[in-house]
């Protein structure tokens, strides 16, 4: 997807992020991440804006005493780093050298594409702390963003994770999943010690799960019950996936 749409994407998001978080209420307590409200939901979100700016600006991780120090009432926080981060985005462009986690990617665009689907995730957040089901999420937005969460998050974070991970990754060792989001597939394989993705589906998968490209990413990210997507073959096999991608996916 292209960082344009992509920076099209995150501004709607973080649009519908706000509108959730006002219906909920500052104190509304979050049911996907256990012990936050909503006013700690909106601060999170503002800090990894402001994390990413400073990665941007720094070419390096930054440390705590660079972080960046806002005024004003949480929503006006969270609309400040937001404008910030995009003029940083049009200003540098995203071929611009940034410093990410991620070896492959050291570009503005990583963090655009990044934030659009951390966004997102945080925008249904919001809207199941106000006590409604998570709305829609745009096709193309979706697939990109569970190929960014299933090549990124969860293949590359196996590799750069594999000593903190060896127990989950050695419990679900050989687990083969496909993924069917509407016509973009991928198959998940647990390997020795890691994670590799197919983009495709793969014979010899032991479940597939289907679903609008929405679906698959809420249920990747754990902000959908494992049941919620449709799926074929073996169901555990399906759970042990969704059980895998809690380690990656928060």
């Amino acid at each position: 997807m292209e960082p344009a749409s992509l920076r099209s994407h995150l501004i709607a998001e973080a649009d519908r992020l706000k509108t959730a978080v006002a219906g909920a209420g500052p104190d509304a307590r979050v049911p996907t991440c256990p012990g936050w409200t909503v006013a700690d939901l909106l601060e999170h979100v503002t800090e990894v804006y402001d994390h990413k700016l400073q990665c941007i600006r720094l070419l390096r991780e930054p440390d705590d005493s660079e972080r960046l120090k806002r005024t004003g009432s949480p929503t006006e926080r969270f609309e400040a780093a937001l404008a910030e981060l995009l003029t940083e985005f049009d200003e540098r462009g995203p071929e611009s050298l940034a410093y990410t986690w991620y070896g492959p990617d050291q570009t503005v665009g990583f963090w655009i594409r990044r934030l659009a689907c951390e966004t997102v995730v945080h925008r249904a957040d919001a809207e199941l702390a106000a006590g409604g089901r998570i709305g829609p999420v745009d096709d193309e937005l979706g697939a990109d963003a569970v190929d960014e969460t299933l090549a990124i998050k969860l293949a590359w974070g196996s590799r750069v994770g594999r000593e903190r991970l060896a127990g989950p990754l050695a419990r679900h060792g050989g687990l083969r999943v496909g993924i069917d989001a509407h016509g973009r597939t991928w198959t998940v394989h647990v390997a020795t010690g890691r994670i590799d993705i197919e983009d495709s589906l793969a014979a010899g998968a032991q479940a597939t799960v289907s679903g609008t490209p929405g679906e698959i990413l809420m249920w990747l990210w754990r902000r959908s019950p494992v049941g919620a997507v449709a799926g074929r073959g073996d169901r555990d096999k399906a759970a042990e996936l969704y059980d895998l991608a809690g380690h990656f996916t928060r």
